[in-house]
């Protein structure tokens, strides 16, 4: 393929790569094994003993409140019912501690069928689908316009071509940032998690749970910015008739539209967390 062919095909396909458009519809296990086994191996051995103390203060500070809310005294202490119900949350609080990795990773899977879902229902692969043929119909009927106006064309799209990478640069740095904060969050987890045993500070493990699930389907929503950018570029591009259409016209139109869509696609990437994280209350 000739440069202007390659320019023209990569301002139509503007797709991220597949490794790393893989972490957005995969759990962190999937996506890397080595590093989300190591970062699990660390959260266990140093973070897990912290979020393990707390577990254990918040349940004594627990056991305190009940006993006062019970009126106290050997009454309290005494009844049947009151040590049950601490013998049952402790047992549900550290079956739930201590299997965080397995919660968080069936968030992350949910998450990632959704992801996966569109793209299937879809019919797409990160790629508006446009066919080499019409890619060359367009650079030939560039390359007959006249020498002026071919020349300010190739600068043009050239300038265009180097925005669209630009961009797409800037949104890669976005996804693979997106899969630290998720092995960050994945790390400390035990630390927020042990606040599930107090009434008075449970808040923080539900805000902890409803921000990791909006990290993960920040995955999704990227993938949605996507398909609604190539659907789209999709059909602008599919109209070109070589036979019908002036290319000068259609060049302008379209390089016009690939700025504006593609200026939209990067903000929206951009703001995916804080569209998703206003929708799951996580703000």
């Amino acid at each position: 393929m000739s440069f202007i062919e390659v320019m023209i095909s990569d301002l139509c396909n503007l797709s991220l790569g597949d490794t790393i458009s893989s972490s957005l519809t995969k759990t962190l296990g999937e996506y890397n094994s080595t590093t989300n086994t190591t970062i699990v191996n660390l959260m266990k051995n140093s973070v897990f003993a912290v979020g393990a103390s707390l577990l254990t203060l918040f349940m004594l500070l627990e056991l305190v409140a009940m006993v006062n809310r019970a009126n106290g005294g050997e009454a309290g202490l005494g009844s049947i019912k009151l040590p049950a119900h601490i013998l049952i949350k402790f047992a549900v609080f550290s079956v739930v501690f201590c299997n965080i990795p397995a919660l968080l990773n069936g968030i992350e899977a949910t998450a990632a069928s959704v992801g996966n879902g569109m793209i299937t229902n879809a019919n797409y692969n990160f790629g508006v689908g446009v066919q080499e043929t019409q890619v060359i119909a367009i650079a030939n009927a560039i390359d007959k316009m006249g020498f002026f106006n071919k020349i300010f064309t190739y600068i043009v799209v050239f300038v265009c071509w180097l925005f669209v990478h630009i961009v797409s640069g800037i949104i890669s740095i976005t996804v693979i940032f997106r899969a630290f904060e998720l092995w960050l969050m994945l790390l400390l987890s035990p630390i927020p998690l042990a606040t599930l045993a107090s009434q008075d500070f449970r808040q923080t493990a539900i805000n902890f749970l409803k921000g990791f699930a909006s990290v993960c389907l920040q995955g999704s929503t990227i993938v949605a910015c996507f398909l609604i950018y190539q659907a789209l570029m999709g059909s602008f591009i599919k109209s070109y008739d070589a036979t019908a259409m002036d290319i000068s016209v259609f060049i302008n139109s379209f390089l016009l539209q690939n700025i504006i869509y593609t200026a939209v696609l990067a903000v929206s990437v951009f703001s995916s967390g804080k569209i998703v994280k206003q929708i799951m209350g996580a703000m």
